[in-house]
């Protein structure tokens, strides 16, 4: 098949998994062409077999690549409708796939509506923000749910997303959950990388703990920062956070106001986060919504408990006291109770990383990459415009599904 993807460029878990998507379908053959505003923060690996095309030249590329950039401009909709409408010329797509809806869901409307009958099979994905953010803006959530109206398929990456889309947007039919996947190459369990300073063979060095965001609000790194310090008034423990973003500042000054400076570590932005992953033994997610979390999933493949706010579809990813820990939004002290029971009992810590190693795997790209691909067929072989998740919207009332 030729596909079509369209993705931001920032350092964020949309870009993330439709680049690991264009790799994977690439591998496995089919030609995919890569449309983004700019190359992708993630230095990846580019599969051969994937054409990118961007907009805006790197070197001319000034923001900040964990910024998630959603006010384009029309000349900026106008270059990329350009780019896509070129290679359909060309060389033709059968598919189109968006991941996230502002602003792909708009820029690929209005391709739709040039082509009539020409156009590709449109496929949406959304991620999280895109709806519980620009779906409620009272201008640009009315926009963005015509579009999405007009996509053959859509698919979210968690249960909760896809009940809060439709309400939101007040789709017609639920999408259809694909959730998102992993490299299990990448993220591998204990037998590669657990040594003798380990955890779990006797705490020769201080728990290591890990956070990794975009440092946007809504992940609320600050509340991350407090539970650090409740942690420590009861285990000596070390924090590494990878990432950065707006809210850094303020994290640090928390750091730097309570003397901690030198119990966390700042690793910055990184395109290749394993590595530094199975060096930890928790990571802590504070978020306010998540879709999904795809750093919980990769954390648990690499054998990481995961300690986070029972928020979104995080529930549909982080099994409570099975793989790790859920803690209500404000409860700091409950976060940091659960970590402390943790970190402070190799048994115990033993079986919830063995726990978290199988779930993972259950989220390999083997078994969800060709969810997709069928999707994709199953598209090209029918006339049916819309593919759904079997799933009542009455599951779903607006008091559930409210952030």
């Amino acid at each position: 098949m030729k596909i079509g993807m369209m993705c931001h460029a920032s350092f964020g878990g949309s870009a993330r998994v439709a680049t690991e998507l264009a790799n994977t379908l690439a591998h496995y053959g089919h030609q995919i062409h890569l449309f983004a505003r700019s190359a992708p923060f993630d230095t990846w690996e580019q599969a051969a077999g994937i054409s990118p095309h961007y907009i805006v030249p790197k070197r001319e590329n000034s923001r900040h690549p964990a910024a998630l950039h959603t006010a384009w401009s029309a000349g900026e909709m106008q270059a990329l409708l350009d780019k896509i409408l070129n290679v359909i010329e060309t060389d033709g797509l059968d598919i189109l796939h968006f991941h996230y809806a502002d602003p792909f869901a708009l820029v690929a409307a209005a391709l739709k509506q040039r082509l009539g009958p020409a156009m590709p099979k449109l496929v949406g994905t959304l991620h999280g923000t895109d709806v519980v953010i620009q779906g409620r803006d009272p201008h640009k959530g009315p926009q963005l749910a015509s579009a999405l109206r007009k996509a053959d398929a859509l698919t979210t990456v968690s249960i909760n997303l896809a009940g809060l889309a439709t309400y939101i947007f007040d789709l017609p039919a639920l999408p259809r959950v694909i959730p998102n996947f992993v490299d299990l190459s990448r993220f591998c369990g204990p037998s590669l990388h657990q040594d003798e300073n380990s955890l779990e063979n006797g705490h020769c060095r201080k728990p290591r703990i890990v956070h990794i965001s975009n440092f946007r609000p809504v992940k609320n790194p600050q509340r991350m920062a407090h539970i650090f310090m409740a942690i420590r008034e009861q285990i000596d423990a070390e924090l590494w956070l990878i990432g950065d973003g707006q809210e850094m500042a303020q994290v640090q000054a928390i750091f730097q106001r309570n003397g901690l400076e030198q119990h966390v570590r700042y690793w910055g932005l990184q395109p290749n986060v394993g590595p530094l992953l199975r060096q930890a033994d928790l990571l802590l997610m504070t978020s306010q919504y998540e879709s999904f979390c795809l750093a919980a999933l990769e954390a648990m493949a690499c054998g990481i408990p995961v300690l986070a706010t029972h928020v979104g579809g995080l529930p549909e990813v982080v099994r409570h006291e099975e793989t790790g820990y859920l803690f209500p939004v404000d409860d700091h002290a409950a976060a940091a109770a659960w970590a402390v029971r943790l970190l402070s009992n190799p048994a115990h810590y033993q079986a919830i990383r063995q726990n978290a190693i199988t779930h993972a795997q259950r989220f390999g790209g083997e078994q969800i990459v060709p969810i997709y691909e069928s999707l994709y067929r199953r598209l090209l072989a029918e006339r049916s415009p819309i593919v759904t998740q079997e799933l009542s919207i009455a599951a779903y009332p607006a008091a559930t599904v409210m952030v």
